[in-house]
């Protein structure tokens, strides 16, 4: 089963969640992989003090320009959609790496041949483990923008390695890009986590339209219940018109410390009340009640 939990905005504790679920799952004797695709910011294995190895780089094509055979005829310049090639007529070709998506749309129609394939490191999957459970995770290399085709590789190389895991949980990044959707693409439940703000719900409502738009299944999770000013009653009655079955995880100030330690909570504070409700959602996701 493959359960992507994701949320709208950062800072609802997706994160939190998705660690805390895969612990007590692999606990259960289950075969579980738990898989960062928060590539912009992975932090699943602070919260599992996992010590990773590099198993892939991720790369993407980038032009490589051949100077001997460019008759500077502005051709890739023309039918550059990001305008990632300058011509500066009569002298030189220049290439702005930032800028360029990849497409190839220059080799297609150079006249010359003068434009190859090259490759611009993107990225890096690494995995590790924690006791019985696996973790893998995409990191994006700092300055890139192609956070989605990190997602992608980090995603399929997950799914290749633990293709017969009793449970594979997806950390998704925050909000309804492209990266979220490819993420959501193989999940069998989505499980969204929310926070009682204005802000949460706004988000919560953007992301279900991804979802329905999929047509995939899904639950809600409400983090930090309890917490004073909450819009609690207009976060059940959207979930309830909708007809989706929700979760409560109390605001507890033992999840926080857990965090803070780099810790999980369902490990150091077992009995708190926070722990209690996320351990009933791993039962509940035992007994197939979603």
């Amino acid at each position: 089963m493959i359960i992507a939990v994701g949320g709208g905005k950062g800072g609802t504790g997706k994160t939190v969640i998705a660690v805390n679920l895969a612990v007590y799952l692999a606990n259960r004797n289950h075969k579980v992989a738990l898989v960062d695709l928060d590539v912009d910011n992975p932090c699943t294995y602070t919260l599992l003090k996992a010590d990773l190895r590099i198993v892939s780089h991720v790369y993407s094509f980038k032009p490589k320009i051949i100077e001997d055979k460019c008759s500077l005829c502005g051709k890739c310049v023309e039918n550059c959609p990001l305008h990632a090639l300058v011509l500066i007529p009569g002298k030189k070709l220049l290439f702005i790496e930032t800028l360029c998506e990849g497409c190839g749309n220059c080799i297609i129609v150079c006249p010359q041949q003068a434009i190859v394939e090259g490759r611009s490191l993107l990225g890096k999957i690494m995995a590790g483990e924690y006791n019985n459970l696996k973790l893998v995770v995409g990191e994006l290399k700092p300055g890139e923008r192609k956070s989605d085709e990190v997602i992608d590789a980090t995603l399929n190389y997950a799914l290749k390695v633990f293709n017969n895991y009793d449970y594979i949980i997806l950390d998704i990044p925050p909000g309804t890009g492209r990266g979220v959707y490819q993420a959501f693409k193989p999940a069998d439940l989505i499980v969204a986590v929310t926070e009682p703000t204005m802000l949460g719900l706004h988000d919560l409502i953007k992301l279900s339209k991804l979802i329905y738009s999929m047509k995939k299944k899904w639950i809600a999770v409400i983090n930090k219940y309890g917490l004073p000013g909450g819009i609690y009653s207009k976060l059940k009655a959207f979930l309830e018109d909708k007809g989706v079955k929700y979760l409560l995880v109390p605001y507890d100030l033992n999840l926080v410390k857990a965090y803070m330690n780099g810790k999980t909570v369902i490990m150091e504070y077992p009995e708190t009340e926070s722990s209690k409700a996320i351990i009933n959602l791993g039962e509940k996701i035992e007994k197939g009640e979603f």
